[in-house]
């Protein structure tokens, strides 16, 4: 049976994947500062998290986008007041260090940091840095934003049109282009290179609108906390598999794996306690995320000076991950949440229509 289409009911347990996904992320993160190439399959959480975007895209927003309650204009604005505060800090805490290192180094230009600043605050890729390959210098999540709002700008293009039959059509559209990106790159990782990042419009199409048609087939929550955890444990187990190289596995991840913990996931509850804590983990994802990048960079150049051994390397990475944790958690508490507060109460007064957005 279908599960109704209610805004009230939050989807804890996806909220706890998806902070369960930016944990990962983060390990993948320290552990890529000691051993190289190490967990192949865990990038592949960007992908996960692009598909949990479509099917809380649809939750949030397509009835009232099919049925004119909201205009372009009014979602545009919403997304910008949900993703912009937090890129704003991350991406400029960026740009602040690499001003810094370049009055130290003088291995680049303040102009050359000033132009790749402006277009990275802007969601645009940087070729300003031949030498660095990253397309995205200042923050190495911030590519997969301008993906995700490539595809949050689609989405609400064709939302109050997109009929079952044309959803289903879409997704193996892009499904098709997908595995043609694996079979010419070899695997599915794209966007975040210079060399690379037009291909990340392929990567982002299949899994958000598979999130989209995967909420079109949800089933009614039941309560089975077990499956929970187990989904939970699964996800991580999955994308920390220390393979020598992901390849074309990463395809069956995507296609197979991913859509069918999501659909679990939004099928099953669980009691008040796990669903405070998974909403907890699924609020805090998205600054983790977003805000990682400078201070994980600031402690490479410490890596850089500094050699430790095996416990000193763990204990320098508990300190890394304690401070993004606590960094996160105050710039959500005290900047985030009371300023996205501040201007939708200053929008409501203006636009009454926006009440109750998400």
């Amino acid at each position: 049976m279908l599960a109704p289409a209610s805004t009230k009911h939050q989807f804890a347990v996806l909220d706890g994947l998806r902070g369960f996904g930016a944990l990962t992320v983060l390990g993948f993160h320290l552990l890529q500062q000691h051993v190289e190439g190490a967990l192949p399959f865990a990038g592949l959480a960007v992908d996960f998290f692009y598909m949990l975007s479509g099917f809380v895209m649809a939750f949030a927003y397509e009835q009232r986008l099919r049925t004119g309650t909201m205009d372009l204009k009014s979602f545009a604005w919403i997304r910008f007041v949900r993703l912009y505060p937090l890129l704003f800090v991350g991406t400029s805490t960026g740009i602040l260090f690499g001003f810094l290192a370049a009055s130290v180094k003088h291995d680049v230009t303040f102009q050359q940091i000033a132009i790749s600043g402006v277009l990275g605050l802007l969601l645009l890729p940087s070729y300003v840095f031949r030498q660095w390959g990253t397309a995205f210098p200042f923050n190495m999540a911030q590519w997969s934003l301008t993906f995700e709002v490539f595809a949050n700008a689609i989405f609400a293009v064709i939302a109050p049109r997109l009929t079952t039959r044309l959803l289903i059509g879409l997704v193996a559209a892009s499904a098709a282009l997908l595995i043609a990106l694996a079979l010419k790159n070899g695997d599915t990782y794209a966007g975040f290179n210079q060399n690379n990042f037009v291909f990340g419009f392929a990567r982002v199409m299949f899994p958000f609108f598979a999130g989209v048609l995967v909420f079109r087939f949800r089933r009614r929550p039941r309560h089975a906390p077990l499956i929970a955890i187990g989904l939970m444990i699964a996800l991580v187990a999955f994308i920390m598999v220390p393979a020598s190289h992901a390849g074309l596995l990463t395809l069956p991840y995507i296609i197979l794996l991913f859509p069918a913990v999501i659909f679990l996931g939004a099928a099953v509850d669980v009691g008040p306690k796990l669903s405070n804590a998974f909403r907890f983990l699924g609020t805090l994802s998205y600054p983790l995320y977003i805000l990682q990048s400078p201070i994980l960079r600031a402690g490479q150049e410490v890596l850089k000076r500094r050699h430790f051994g095996l416990e000193g390397s763990i204990v320098f990475a508990l300190i890394e991950a304690t401070i993004v944790l606590a960094i996160t958690y105050l710039a959500l508490t005290y900047y985030d949440v009371p300023l996205r507060r501040l201007i939708r109460g200053r929008t409501t007064q203006r636009k009454p229509a926006l009440v109750g957005s998400v």
